[in-house]
Formats: C-alpha cells, structure tokens, sequence
C-alpha cells in the first residue's frame, strides 16, 4: 500500500480507464452494450481472482488435503455485489428496478472502486508487494475496479437514465441496508471461541463493507470506537454521494422553478 509499485498501477489504471471513455465517447455504445461487455469482464475478473487465491490446505491430521477459498474472498464486498447489479441491469425487464438499481451504481462504483484502488488491501493480504506485476490477482484487482469506475461514469454519460433527488434517497436506503447486513455476514464468517457456551474469543471475522474494521489499521477497542466509525462512515456516504448527485439536484430544483413560471396566471 503506497508503494512504488501501488502507484505504477494506479497509473496503469487510469490510462485504461482514460482509454476506455475516450473510446466510449466518440462511439457512444448504448449502456445495454456496456454492460454486457462488463458481463463478460466479471467473469474473467471473478474466476481469475478465486483460482489465484485458492490454497491447498490440510486435514488437522495431514491426511487429506483441501481447496479452500479464505471467507473473506467470498465476492460479498461492495465491489463484488456490483457484478449481480450488473447482470441485473443488464437482463431484468422491471424497467423501475432497473432504474434504481442503475442510479445506485453510478455514484457506488466510482466511490467503491476509487477507494478500493487508494487502498489496495490486497498488499496487506494475499498478494505481496515484490509480486504486484507477476500475482495475478494485482491485475484482477486494479482492472476491475477500473472497469467499474468507467461504468459509473459511463451511467451518466449515456444520459439514457435520468437522475433525480429521489435516486440520492434509494441510494443511501440502498447502502444502509447493505451495510447492517453486512454486520450480520461479518458476524456469520467469523471464527468464535466458545468455552462452556460462553463467548471466550473471535479470532478471524470478515470485513464485508468495512462494517467490522477500519481499512487503514486504527483498532477499535471499544463498542463506542465502532459506533463513532460506523457513524463517521455514514456521514461520509451521505456528504459523498450527495457531492455526486448534487448537480442534478439543482438542475431538478431549476426545472420544478421554470416550470412553474412558465405556467399561465389564473
């Protein structure tokens, strides 16, 4: 993490991701075509990160040995969901859903991926930072998040959904709910101690959303420290959305006024 090698791939990434919507631009494929073209990239994305990160791992005897995918590496993070909007929006024909679901995405997987690229956690877990161009699961991570951000971008370029204040509210109904559910998936993944029936320990448990831990390493030691950081995350979605969505707040607001001056005196 803000290594030599972090910040040639942040590099890398936005040269791809200039590319890509120079490309989008001046060709202005309709958002059904991006999004099956994303299709096909979670797939190679999904398939390259879980056969990279698979571990043979023996029995507590040594006698057998087992491939075994580490639960945090369950594609449960905001980022992974992503890849079931995606095919969603892709194929429903509940054309509000889809709506919804899209305007979520656009401030979504730009944030997500944005700060996921910021702050690789993968350097600190399963890929070392001496094999950032040979580990495959490097090039997975920094090509998909790429792909989203260009996605959230491209949602808004192709002006095919209109966005409203309404979308700001769904958007932040949408997170907080993904977000409590993910206290209860933390907590379902996590390895507990129990002595007696009594709760001694918990000495793994998943990050899914960043609802268990910071993702820079500050402990949280108390049950007030997690409060204040969930509540200090929660501020942060709504400021940081809001900045993304502000724009067409106001041009809403300038609309509803023009509209009603433009009506004829009674």
């Amino acid at each position: 993490m803000f290594s030599v090698n972090h910040f040639i791939w942040l590099a890398i990434s936005f040269a791809a991701m200039a590319a890509a919507l120079c490309y989008l631009k001046k060709n202005k494929p309709s958002l059904v075509s991006v999004l099956s073209v994303c299709c096909v990239l979670c797939i190679l994305s999904e398939v390259t990160k879980t056969f990279s990160v698979l571990e043979m791992v023996p029995s507590s005897d040594g006698s057998t040995m087992h491939a075994y995918l580490e639960m945090g590496q369950v594609p449960l993070h905001l980022c992974s969901i992503q890849i079931i909007f995606i095919y969603f929006t892709r194929f429903t024909k509940n054309l509000k859903a889809r709506e919804t679901l899209l305007a979520f995405m656009y401030p979504s997987c730009i944030l997500g991926a944005a700060f996921a690229m910021a702050v690789p956690t993968i350097f600190s877990s399963t890929v070392p930072v001496s094999q950032a161009f040979t580990h495959p699961q490097a090039y997975q991570y920094f090509l998909y998040h790429a792909m989203l951000i260009v996605l959230g971008i491209y949602i808004v370029m192709s002006k095919e959904i209109k966005l409203k204040a309404k979308h700001y509210l769904s958007s932040l109904a949408i997170l907080g709910v993904m977000g409590f559910c993910s206290i209860y998936l933390n907590s379902i993944f996590a390895s507990p101690t129990y002595v007696d029936g009594e709760l001694i320990s918990v000495d793994y448990s998943t990050n899914f959303l960043f609802t268990q831990e910071t993702p820079i390493g500050i402990a949280l030691t108390e049950k007030w420290h997690w409060f204040l950081y969930l509540g200090i995350i929660g501020m942060m979605a709504v400021v940081l959305i809001g900045f993304f969505y502000l724009p067409f707040i106001i041009k809403e607001s300038k609309e509803k006024e023009n509209s009603v001056k433009e009506q004829p005196a009674v």
